[in-house]
């Protein structure tokens, strides 16, 4: 039987893999040209992958690429959804792929879209304008082009602090503004304050921000003050744009979060749609994680299916 997994991170190159060993049929819908979802652009080492000390989000993906396109699995890349009915058998996918449309019945479906870094409407058009603006942690510029430069990092959770430490180490002073108090891990925060490069505020919230040719200004009470870099890192939201295209009585039940609910064995509350990985409420988005979801939501839909 045919299921269709929609996203080829490592959640659903999991569910994919655990489904064809349990005789199943995975078909995955992608609409990168590519497998690995975001963590393809993570340059950190992974903190949560056991046995795999230093290792970093893109090289663990290459691994689980690597091993994932050894597999006899229909892979559809540069591919969009345009639609997703329910059927008495399961549900109907209709398709565009290279400009050509195609219709997909599968008898269930894995949603493992994941996430994509959080912005506002305002600071996703400064990025748009200008390449000194960078939403979110996973880029090639932050990793080796910033070096002796001023940067303002919005945001106070763990990747705006350990950011700040991995920029103030290649020469470079950081503001890390947070619209409240810091919720990042404690040995961050006391990191951060040891560091003089660094300077943290709390309670800060920019009055104005403008991308200029090569300089970032921000103003606070009518002081301006100008930067080389503006880093977001406001976390993460889900990738659920796709329910839009559902059925009404087939698109599964957000919780409050935004993030698809899904019970311990990532059923959701449309029957024969399952989730799996960060699109989904878990308690640690990570690797790992992702991985054990797309592997116990291919274990219940073969429990499901006669």
């Amino acid at each position: 039987m045919k299921v269709a997994v929609i996203g080829a991170g490592p959640a659903g190159m999991s569910c994919a893999n655990a489904l064809l060993s349990f005789g199943l049929e995975p078909v995955v819908i992608e609409r990168a040209d590519h497998v690995g979802g975001i963590q393809r652009a993570n340059f950190h080492p992974n903190l949560w992958m056991l046995g795999m000390p230093g290792e970093t989000g893109s090289g663990i993906t290459e691994r689980l690429a690597s091993h994932y396109f050894d597999l006899a699995i229909v892979t559809h890349l540069q591919a969009d959804i345009l639609a997703v009915a329910g059927r008495d058998t399961g549900f109907r996918l209709r398709l565009a792929q290279a400009g050509v449309e195609r219709l997909l019945d599968v008898a269930a479906l894995v949603l493992a879209t994941g996430s994509q870094p959080r912005s506002t409407p305002a600071l996703a058009a400064m990025a748009r304008q200008s390449d000194r603006v960078i939403i979110g942690p996973l880029s090639k510029t932050i990793q080796d082009g910033i070096q002796g430069s001023r940067v303002l990092i919005l945001g106070g959770g763990d990747n705006a602090l350990d950011h700040a430490l991995y920029l103030a180490e290649r020469g470079n002073r950081v503001t890390v503004c947070a619209r409240g108090e810091y919720s990042a891990r404690r040995q961050f925060q006391a990191a951060c304050a040891g560091r003089t490069e660094i300077e943290l505020r709390k309670g800060c919230q920019p009055d104005a921000l403008v991308a200029r040719e090569d300089v970032i200004s921000a103003t606070w009470d009518a002081r301006e003050e100008t930067y080389d870099w503006l880093l977001v890192m406001y976390g993460y939201q889900p990738n659920t744009a796709i329910l839009e295209r559902f059925e009404p009585a087939i698109r599964p039940r957000l919780a409050d979060s935004g993030y698809i609910h899904v019970e311990r064995d990532q059923r959701t509350s449309a029957p024969g749609i399952y989730a799996a990985g960060d699109v989904t409420d878990n308690i640690q988005p990570s690797v790992p994680t992702a991985i054990a979801q797309g592997l116990a939501a291919a274990k219940a839909v073969e429990l499901s299916l006669p």
